[in-house]
């Protein structure tokens, strides 16, 4: 039998996945006038630099009392980057200037937990525009994005394949990783906000719900039009949605019927798909599928009901890109890149 008529081992790796009722909801209850926000796979450091810093500037004008990061707020492709060199014939870019910089640190120890600070530093800044609270919710489900459970594997499984190099290897005069050591084995000891009274990392997949009606959470599932998947989700649930993951901006609003006594009395219902924030021209592996349209979702509580709507960024005559809330409008300064082509011109 020939090597290539032969059979072959193949290794299938387990992707860890959680479900909501394991992972569980928490509860939070806000006060009529209170704001909220709602930010989704934004992938630092590959994350859409210009359009970021015009969310950052929404955040310190409007100063929600609440944020929440739906998933997806840390790019698993950039720690794998601190050690590997991958060799990819369709994808080429430089690697983030905060991955560049932590490949300085030393030690697999030492890269990681510089990129780990850079993470939180990330973060910060969100708490730090708003002045409320941050809520951040890793994701566990994606099987086709990264997510921040893979993040936490790899850098375990990778400590532990150096380890073993090094502890074989004792005599080498440049050793990847320091066996004595070890890595925090959780996201908020990593990204050290462990600490941060206004930054609470939830458990991985779970899910938040305010005043006992609407649920935010990340979502396990796309449909092919804008809005279908979160009203699948309200179809399972019979709560308001605010949903990340499909990668669309959508906004629905609908009633039922509730009881006709002693007159006809209606349900309202609403369930919105958050967007993405994420860096276009970088995110390659990612189809465009994935990519509909950025955005963020904003809204407020008028008496224990919110009200809100998903925002989505476009881009004018200019070529700036821009959003309204309220009447107000936020744009970025200069055009951003949108596109890696160039113009063609004949011989």
């Amino acid at each position: 039998m020939s090597k290539s008529t032969g059979f072959k081992s193949v290794v299938v790796k387990e992707d860890a996945k959680t479900s909501l009722a394991e992972a569980g909801i928490y509860n939070l209850t806000l006060e009529s006038g209170r704001r909220i926000v709602a930010l989704a796979h934004m992938f630092f450091p590959d994350h859409d630099r210009a359009m970021f810093k015009v969310v950052l500037q929404y955040l310190k004008a409007a100063k929600p009392d609440v944020v929440f990061l739906l998933g997806g707020i840390v790019n698993e492709e950039a720690f794998k980057a601190l050690v590997e060199v991958e060799v990819n014939y369709l994808h080429e870019f430089d690697d983030a200037p905060e991955v560049i910089e932590a490949r300085k640190a030393g030690l697999f120890e030492d890269r990681v937990l510089a990129l780990g600070k850079s993470c939180g530093n990330f973060i910060r800044q969100i708490q730090k525009a708003s002045g409320g609270s941050v809520f951040y919710v890793p994701s566990a489900t994606h099987l086709s994005m990264p997510n921040e459970v893979r993040l936490m594997e790899f850098i375990q499984a990778k400590k532990a394949y150096l380890d073993n190099w090094a502890a074989n290897h004792p005599d080498a005069s440049d050793l990847p990783s320091d066996p004595t050591r070890e890595l925090p084995k959780r996201l908020d000891e990593l990204f050290k906000i462990a600490n941060e009274p206004k930054i609470k990392v939830l458990r991985f997949g779970s899910a938040v719900m305010v005043n006992d009606n609407t649920l935010f959470m990340i979502g396990d599932f796309r449909r092919r039009n804008p809005g279908d998947s979160s009203k699948v989700e309200w179809e399972q649930r019979l709560v308001n949605i605010v949903r990340s993951f499909d990668g669309k901006v959508a906004s629905s609003w609908m009633t039922t019927p509730d009881n006709s006594f002693p007159s006809h009395q209606m349900k309202f219902w609403h369930f919105h798909e958050v967007g993405h924030l994420w860096d276009n021209t970088r995110m390659g592996h990612l189809r465009d599928y994935d990519k509909r349209c950025q955005g963020f979702w904003t809204g407020v509580v008028i008496g224990s009901e919110i009200f809100g709507k998903s925002v989505a960024s476009i881009a004018g005559n200019c070529g700036r890109r821009s959003f309204v809330i309220d009447g107000n409008v936020y744009t970025e300064a200069k055009p951003a890149k949108t596109s890696n082509g160039e113009m063609l011109k004949l011989a």
